[in-house]
């Protein structure tokens, strides 16, 4: 299952981003969302000088970001926005003639903002093993612990990265195919060259780390672009 933040994006543009611009950048954003609290976390830690190692074995699984996450990957929060906003599209569309296309009104918009999001949150769901989500919070803290990890050699992570990888590529060309919007294509090839840079960083920053305290699993992941 693809997890990388970037795979996200353009996915959520590639479902929910028929057929206008505005759309596809409306589903970019809501499959980018919910990781937007792991990279404002981790750029403040980092700030304050602390190790990667430290950031994701010890400050993950503080609170406040147990709870950041919890509320960014929230089936209910972003169940119930989609199921709104699809009623109201729907509502529109019959009054509306059949024949004409989406006007990418607001309601449009939160349609494919939201259901992007929810779409990443399921994703995480059936990939994270011992690190998931509080996808029911504040209902409940309950936490699905999968047989797949989305980083974790031991559990397919290695496979699921390689299919990640493609699955990327390929969505991507589709997208740039689609869409003619300058902006759109951007944004498409700076994912498609993210595949190759973010794992370069990966281990330029491993070959530069402290190797009496090497970096957790979860750190490793964030080096290589995955959600956390």
């Amino acid at each position: 299952m693809p997890v990388n933040s970037q795979t996200h994006l353009i996915m959520g543009a590639a479902l929910f981003g028929k057929p206008l611009p505005r759309l596809a950048w409306a589903g970019a954003a809501g499959g980018i969302l919910p990781d937007l609290p792991m990279y404002v976390i981790v750029a403040g830690l980092r700030l304050q000088g602390h190790s990667l190692d430290r950031i994701f074995g010890e400050f993950y699984w503080q609170d406040y970001w147990q709870i950041a996450n919890a509320v960014g990957h929230n089936f209910l929060l972003w169940g119930a926005v989609a199921a709104t906003s699809a009623w109201i599209v729907t509502r529109h569309r019959q009054t509306q003639n059949p024949n004409t296309a989406p006007d990418g009104g607001a309601a449009a918009m939160a349609f494919a903002f939201s259901a992007s999001a929810l779409l990443h949150s399921a994703i995480d769901f059936l990939c994270h093993r011992d690190d998931g989500h509080m996808h029911f919070w504040p209902l409940t803290e309950w936490r699905f612990h999968s047989p797949v990890s989305y980083w974790d050699p031991s559990h397919y992570g290695t496979a699921f990265s390689l299919f990640e990888a493609g699955l990327g590529v390929l969505i991507a060309i589709i997208l740039f195919r689609r869409y003619a919007n300058p902006g759109i294509r951007l944004a498409l090839l700076l994912c498609i060259i993210a595949y190759v840079a973010v794992p370069l960083f990966y281990f330029w920053s491993l070959s530069s780390h402290d190797h009496n305290a090497p970096v957790s699993g979860l750190g490793q992941a964030a080096l290589s672009g995955e959600s956390a």
